[in-house]
């Protein structure tokens, strides 16, 4: 299982776009979706990754926090190459990745065809 999890809501748009952050209001929706996303989530065999960019990281954070576990951050989450790390990964484990728009959305329809929207801190679950 793949679970694609876009960053939450973070501050405009100013000098870089990677060094945006969070803003207050994304991280108590983050915790609120992840402390639901924990119930439901069964896997005992799973990793954690997030793109470089400071808003995932931190999304990043909440979400191993909140898991009680760490994250690792992979460079390729952040640009054309997502969907290739996102093939590249073994079968054998479950896989939680939280990254941007609009390489989520091609993931989601490269794998099932099927066009959708991806709201900040949203969750989307893939059978692969």
């Amino acid at each position: 299982m793949i679970y694609l999890i876009r960053h939450g809501i973070a501050e405009a748009y100013n000098t870089s776009d990677f060094a945006r952050e969070l803003t207050t209001e994304g991280r108590i929706k983050l915790r609120a979706t992840f402390l639901g996303f924990l119930d439901e989530f069964k896997s005992e065999n799973y990793k954690i990754y997030a793109s470089p960019a400071v808003r995932t990281i931190q999304t990043a954070e909440i979400l191993a926090d909140t898991f009680k576990t760490d994250f690792e951050i992979v460079d390729e989450l952040a640009d054309s190459r997502y969907e290739d790390f996102v093939r590249s990964l073994p079968n054998e484990m479950d896989h939680i990745i939280i990254g941007h728009e609009p390489y989520i959305s091609d993931v989601i329809y490269q794998i099932t065809g099927r066009n959708v929207i991806v709201s900040r801190g949203s969750i989307h679950r893939l059978e692969v």
